[in-house]
Parts: structure tokens; sequence; C-alpha cells
């Protein structure tokens, strides 16, 4: 038996399951991971992408019952098909990763003080030098509650749902909420808003985009559910079944997709723009090989519908230009002047110094770290540019804009392996070469996007892209295990 196969089991395996009760638990469990994975996509983009502290609040309470339910679902292993040891196989650098953390926060590194009625945290020697140690043991806790349930409830989708039907189900409601937040955006920027919800809501920076507070942010969620969407399209391309493209989902498809990478530039973020161009150019590209390849096996001539879709992907290009035109020229002349302060002020050494007192931070305590979520706090010890902070007010880093560079200061060597493990693990043990599907691939491609953006950004600080991050990593290997072992039950029934 290949490797997969011995995780989870292609569907639901009521061997052991001798009565209709069992198998009724069975459906309710999943329809509630299901149902609760809506809620948390939907609910938690709608709410400023969970960057206000009722949405984080709301975050972790629902969350804690994504964890209950993986609880159930590892409790009752019969239900699902699979071994009991499935979890600890694929998570158990989390429950490392948590165990490290919870000693951290009990050899605190910060002592409280007040000053002038105001609370102050001294820096000192931890209890036990020898041990994982945080600044900010209440930070570390609360955003380690945070990561496990986020993590858990997307491996939900993982455990406990069944079947790629309800796998695409899920990824749909991904793609239709985008589509709709990209129309709210669009929208929302046309009317000239300065504040989210039409203004309903001031915002602290002018860069925010649809119900998102940091347009990078909104970037990087976009990055993750384009490509949702073109697994969708893709899949329903190569199963065919519809009379032509145009009557088909394909089109339907494609034109929600432009719509949606349109608000990249929309939303005035220009490493999301170059990057969503170069990963629909590869898809454009992948798209016209299947075309060919196609109309060849047919012995048709592919030259009309090369042209009709090159004629519409320039039609298409000439729409978002022109609906962007405006925030176009204005993040041109910001660049340009970039470029200038480049030269005069030294702007770009601002950025590489910021990372150079990230790397001396984390070298300080290279093992464990400083603590989770203890960065901005920490921080400020390292910070050579504490001048420019002072007298302009300008330098205040709350975050590293570089997530990995950011993990290794809090978590060290030890913490970032195993975050790296977490998301290696569930992609192991399947030979992705006999693959047929697409969409498994292209949820893995969005990934590693966010994951390369992560060196100059910190999308992960944002929590509705850490949904979207590891829900689409763990959909993306479920749906490869079970798109293998369909094909091995196919070729089962040929030799039969």
């Amino acid at each position: 038996m290949p490797e997969f196969e011995n995780t989870v089991t292609p569907g639901r395996d009521y061997s052991g399951l001798p009565d209709r009760k069992r198998r009724r638990e069975s459906d309710i469990l999943e329809q509630a991971a299901f149902f609760h994975l809506v809620i948390l996509i939907i609910g938690l983009s709608w709410w400023f992408g969970g960057q206000s502290p009722g949405a984080r609040q709301a975050v972790l309470l629902w969350t804690t019952a994504g964890i209950a339910l993986f609880l159930i679902a590892w409790g009752n292993p019969r239900l699902l098909g699979c071994h009991r040891y499935t979890p600890l196989r694929y998570l158990w650098p989390l429950f490392i990763f948590d165990i490290i953390v919870l000693i951290s926060c009990l050899n605190p590194t910060t002592r409280v003080i007040m000053n002038q009625g105001e609370q102050m945290f001294l820096h000192t020697d931890p209890r036990w030098a020898f041990l994982p140690s945080t600044a900010r043991p209440d930070l570390s806790w609360r955003e380690l509650w945070l990561a496990n349930g986020i993590i858990i409830s997307a491996f939900n989708a993982f455990l406990i749902l069944h079947s790629r039907r309800i796998l695409r189900q899920l990824l749909v409601v991904v793609a239709v909420n985008a589509f709709v937040l990209a129309v709210f955006g669009t929208f929302q920027k046309l009317y000239g808003a300065t504040g989210l919800w039409f203004n309903a809501v001031p915002t602290p920076q002018p860069y925010f985009f649809s119900t998102f507070v940091y347009h990078n942010h909104w970037g990087a969620f976009t990055t993750l559910n384009i490509a949702a969407c073109l697994g969708l399209l893709f899949n329903a391309y190569r199963r065919g079944g519809h009379r032509d493209f145009w009557h088909s989902p394909v089109f339907l498809g494609a034109v929600a997709i432009l719509f949606i990478a349109a608000t990249a530039p929309l939303s005035s973020s220009r490493s999301t723009t170059a990057l969503l161009t170069l990963f629909l150019f590869g898809a454009l590209v992948h798209f016209l090989f299947q075309l060919i390849r196609r109309r060849r096996d047919r012995h048709e001539s592919p030259f009309l519908p090369l042209a009709g879709i090159g004629l519409a992907a320039m039609l298409a290009v000439a729409g978002i230009v022109y609906l962007s035109q405006d925030v176009i020229r204005v993040r041109a002349l910001h660049t340009q002047q970039q470029l200038v302060n480049i030269r005069t002020e030294d702007a770009l050494n601002t950025r590489l110094q910021l990372y150079r007192d990230t790397i001396t931070m984390g070298a300080a305590k290279p093992v464990f770290g400083w603590g989770l979520e203890s960065y901005a706090d920490v921080f400020r010890i390292y910070n050579t540019q504490r001048a420019r902070e002072l007298w302009f007010g300008q330098r205040v880093y709350r975050e590293a804009h570089n997530d990995w560079l950011q993990s290794f200061a809090e978590n060290g060597i030890v913490g970032t392996s195993l975050l790296l493990l977490l998301g290696v693990l569930p992609l192991l043990g399947v030979p992705w070469r006999r693959l047929r599907s697409p969409l498994p691939y292209y949820l893995l491609a969005g990934c590693v996007l966010v994951l390369l953006y992560a060196w100059v950004e910190f999308p992960f600080a944002n929590p509705s892209v850490m949904v979207a991050f590891w829900l689409s990593l763990f959909i993306a290997s479920r749906y490869a295990r079970l798109d293998l072992l369909t094909q091995q039950a196919e070729k089962d029934a040929q030799n039969a």
C-alpha cells in the first residue's frame, strides 16, 4: 500500500461502524467543520481581516470551537476512518512549539513597574537562563492561542472533510467571498472613501482596501484567493463536460479572477501587483499549453482560440489600467520620489538597517529567541535608528517588515524550524508527479508566493491571511491524497 494511503482513507470508511447512528455522527461532524470554517473565513475577512481588538477576541473564541471539533474527531477516529495517531503525525511540531512557548511564559525576561501611574516593562535576566523565555508573557500566551486556533481549525479541513467535492465547495466559498470583497473595495475606492466601510470607520493610515486596514495584507490575501480560484478553474477545465469554453464555469471564473486581480493596482500595492502579474502570466501560459494540446488531440486548429484569448487578455489589461489609472499615477510619482530619496537620503538603507538590527536581535538569543510576539518591545533595545525615532517619530517599528527575520528574532532557530516542519509534513509521502488535478498545485503556488512575499513584508501578522494560508496548505494536501486514492480505485476497478 502506498505511503499516502496510510494517513487518511479516501472517503468514509465505515468498517467498525455497523449502525446508522455512527454514520450520522460522522456526517454531522463534517458539516459542523465545514460551516465552522465558512463562518471563520467570511466573518474574519469582513471584520477588518482580524486587525481590530474586537475581531481578534472573536477569533480567539471562534477558533476555540474549532479546537473542540478537532478534539472530538481525534477522540473518535473511527468516525473518520483514520488512525488515532494521524493528527500527531502532522501536528507534533505545533505541539512542541506550544510547549516551548508555555515554558517561556513561565520564564519572563521583563518585570512590570509603575512610573507615575504608567505601566512600564523593565528588562531583566530570566529565572532559568537555559530555558526558553519571553519578554511579554501576556502577549506570547495570547498569540499562541490565536495561532493554535487558526492552524487547528484549518487542519480540520484535512482531518474531517471526507470528499473532494466538499473541499471544492469550501474553496468556492473562499472564491465568492474574495470576489464580493473585491467588488466592495472597488466601489469604496471609486467613491473616494478615506476610511473603512465608506468612511464609517477611520483608518490609521491611508493605504487600505476593502475591509483590510493595510493594503499589503489585502495583497497577500488576494494572492491566496486567486490561487484557489485558478485551481478551481483549471480543475473544471480538466474535467470538461461543457458544451464549449464560453458556456462553462471556466469563462465566468476567468472574469472573476481578473476582477479580483484588478484590485491589486487599485489598492496601491505595488509589490502585490508585480507578484500577481507574474502569477497570472504563468497561469495564462499554462492554460494556452493545455488548450493547444486539447485542440491538437481533436485535430483542430488552435489559432482562433489563441487569438481570442490574446485579445481578451489585452482588453482585460487595458480595463485594469483604465480603472486604476489615478492610483497608478500617484504610486508612480511616489516611486519616483522614493528613487530620488534612495540617492539623496539613503532611504533604502533604512529598511536594510531594520533587517540588520533584527538579525542582531535574533543573534543575541539564537536558539529560542526573545519570545513569541515580543518583537515590538525588545527591538527598541537593538534599534540603531532610535535617534531618528525620537526626533521625527518615524521609526517606531511594531513589525520587522520581514516575517522570516521576525520569526528568527522571536522564536529562534528551534521555533522557526518547528513552524517550517508544520508546513512541510502534510506534503510528504504524496507522489506529486502522479497527481492529475491541478488544484493542489495552484493552492501550494499561492502559499509559496506568500512565503516569498514574507521576506519583504509581514503578511502573517494578519489573521485572515493566516487562515487563508493554512487552509490552502491543508486542503492542497488533503485533495492530493483523495485524488490519488481515486485514481487507485479506478485502476483497481479496471483490473478487476
